[in-house]
């Protein structure tokens, strides 16, 4: 009983970080632009397969930042294309990212297949048994927490301390008041989509490390976004990190009691009740004041 106790929070721990850092870049794309990015789970699948390609090349510490770079590259040049000029119409935009998603998907298929493709960001295993936990961890998955820390401390930091960043917070409060205050949104929403990509690009290489890059790998990663941006409200990095940490522990705590095909009903009744009693989430837009 302890050990499956210790194996929960080993591993809703580490998962969490990671689940925090792919809802910050849609809660941050959503409460500047008001844009329902469903093409952000699409990027996140192309960071695992873009690492999975770079990584036989050249060596993973080398491939991992560029990854990075290119998948939010990607992310601003999709903003620059074809999301700004539709980003009025609420609807437009959802389907075109929906569009987005699903193109990604089928040419993902088309080139690789169905099958998963392996990769590591590193490889070897900690058998954590003589600890009193029944889990053998890879290294990975410490390495994926770290990470995701370090990205959610940097993330931080640049919106709290920066000027550049404050603009961020200026625009997600009211575009209106940031405006007249000589903040140029359409530079803050191509910063905010730049900044998103970065994080799914590192959310793709850490999710396919410890799963294998595949097309619908997306999905999931996107329906939890969906569900952690709800339950901690829009526009809220405290409130998504917060919100990751309830969903990652009860997921866990599903699959280490109940068992692995029941691991999103908890979360979606936690969904749900917050959608019934309080619908603006945890925190909000209150980050912007912290």
């Amino acid at each position: 009983m302890l050990g499956d106790i210790g194996t929960l929070v080993l591993q809703g721990t580490m998962i969490s970080a990671v689940y925090a850092l792919i809802a910050i870049g849609f809660t941050m794309i959503f409460g500047v632009g008001g844009t329902l990015n469903l093409a952000h789970g699409a990027l996140i699948m192309g960071g695992a397969y873009v690492f999975a390609l770079l990584s036989r090349e050249i060596h993973a510490a080398v491939a991992f930042p560029v990854t990075i770079a290119v998948i939010a590259l990607l992310s601003w040049g999709l903003y620059q294309v074809l999301v700004r000029w539709v980003e009025e119409n609420v609807v437009i935009t959802f389907l075109a990212t929906v569009v987005v998603a699903i193109a990604t998907t089928e040419f993902v298929l088309y080139q690789f297949g169905s099958s998963p493709i392996g990769m590591t960001l590193i490889s070897g295993a900690v058998n954590l048994e003589p600890y009193g936990i029944n889990a053998r961890t890879r290294y990975v998955q410490f390495v994926g927490f770290v990470i995701s820390w370090i990205a959610i401390g940097l993330l931080w930091y640049y919106v709290t301390h920066t000027d550049d960043g404050r603009s961020v917070l200026a625009a997600s409060m009211s575009e209106r008041g940031a405006q007249l205050t000589g903040v140029d949104l359409h530079a803050v929403r191509s910063k905010t989509w730049l900044i998103a990509g970065a994080l799914a690009g590192t959310a793709g290489v850490i999710l396919g490390s410890t799963g294998g890059a595949t097309p619908l790998m997306w999905l999931n990663p996107l329906a939890l976004a969906f569900i952690i941006v709800v339950i901690g409200g829009i526009g809220s990095i405290k409130g998504s990190v917060i919100a990751a940490y309830v969903i990652g522990f009860l997921e866990q705590f599903t699959v280490t009691f109940i068992g692995h095909g029941f691991r999103g009903i908890l979360s979606l009744v936690v969904l749900v009740v917050f959608l019934l009693y309080m619908p603006q989430g945890l925190y909000g837009r209150e980050f912007a004041h912290d």
